[in-house]
């Protein structure tokens, strides 16, 4: 449009221009002008159609060149192979929905688990050992478990004499078992305990056994324990916390229970003979003695200032004796002079003992 308009104008001042000169009477310049107004028209002319032809070129299609017969293969696989991708894209959407869908039901698992288990197996083991330390710092003594031993005491009831000392610890449970000069059982009639809320005591009204433990850790006390028959308590002396606890003590009584066995040719033993013959029923080799060596039973043997030291289960019947103590599961400590051979009874069967070692 902006075109046309222009041309119009051109076309009116070419009129316009002609008019003069054909006015003026120069009629050489009035064809001149015409010449260029016919020129003008028609490169507008010209123009227009080259645009009418490139806008028709633009709307109206093409007309599809004509294809041989690869180009129309190519063209049916291009076909195909879209199709493919069609098929190939659907199968990526479903694979992809359902990768979707599993990851969706791993996060809610994973949900679920941290809910109902927040800790791991190692963390849980880890919660584990701290709680056995724990539990063992508070129950666990600051000093070393104390040492258990089993004893046996003489008791010395006379005036001025240093009472028996019983070590005790808090949780362990000690036997106090009284026994008479033969070594037989000497019942309990009665017991007083100085500190009630410090120790307990079981003991069962019949026997000569009772059962004593401390309830603290460090305290002291004393018991006072009345044997049948006999006038004179037996105090003893319960000091808890020690390195060393009495798991068992036989506590023997010189004199004569009321279940005696058969009456000694005398009564009681000198001291120092008593004390080394308590040491042997207990296992304890005499100090300075010698190892003998004995076979044919059941018995073990020391030799000291020539003197033997037998600590058996068996009775001996010859050589005799000067002197012997028992304990109160049956064991025998005997003093004798020396002898190569020594004649026992085992339940009434008589046998013979060989001591080698001198």
């Amino acid at each position: 449009m902006k075109n046309l308009s222009f041309a119009i104008f051109l076309i009116i001042g070419a009129i316009a221009q002609s008019s003069v000169i054909s006015a003026a009477g120069d009629q050489v310049a009035a064809k001149q002008a015409l010449e260029q107004l016919r020129m003008l028209q028609g490169s507008l002319t010209a123009k227009k159609d080259q645009n009418k032809l490139e806008v028709e070129n633009k709307t109206s299609p093409k007309a599809a060149p004509a294809e041989n017969k690869e180009d129309a293969f190519a063209r049916r696989k291009r076909t195909a192979d879209g199709s493919t991708n069609k098929v190939e894209k659907n199968l990526i959407d479903e694979q992809s929905e359902a990768n979707d869908d599993k990851e969706i039901d791993e996060v809610a698992f994973e949900g679920v688990e941290k809910r109902l288990f927040p800790l791991n197996s190692e963390k849980i083991i880890k919660l584990h050992e701290l709680y056995n330390k724990t539990e063992l710092a508070k129950t666990q003594s600051p000093e070393a478990p104390p040492k258990p031993i089993a004893t046996s005491q003489i008791v010395n009831l006379s005036p001025g004499s240093t009472p028996p000392v019983i070590r005790l610890s808090q949780g362990f449970v000690s036997s106090l078992v009284f026994l008479d000069s033969t070594g037989a059982p000497w019942p309990i009639s009665a017991y007083d305990l100085g500190d009630p809320t410090s120790f307990n005591i079981q003991w069962d009204k019949v026997s000569n056994t009772m059962m004593i433990q401390s309830n603290k850790l460090y305290t002291y006390g004393n018991l006072a324990v009345r044997l049948q028959n006999l006038n004179t308590p037996v105090m003893l002396t319960l000091i808890p916390g020690q390195k060393a606890v009495d798991y068992r003590v036989d506590l023997r009584i010189q004199g004569y229970g009321p279940n005696a066995k058969n009456t000694p040719m005398e009564e009681g033993l000198p001291p120092s003979v008593s004390d080394i013959l308590l040491h042997v029923l207990d296992g304890v080799p005499p100090p300075g003695s010698t190892r003998l060596v004995i076979s044919g039973g059941d018995a073990r043997g020391w030799l000291l200032s020539n003197k033997m030291y037998i600590r058996t289960n068996l009775t001996i019947l010859s050589p005799g004796w000067i002197g012997s103590m028992t304990s109160a599961d049956g064991m025998h400590a005997y003093e004798m002079q020396k002898s190569p051979v020594l004649l026992v009874s085992w339940h009434g069967k008589v046998m013979q003992l060989k001591v080698e070692g001198f």
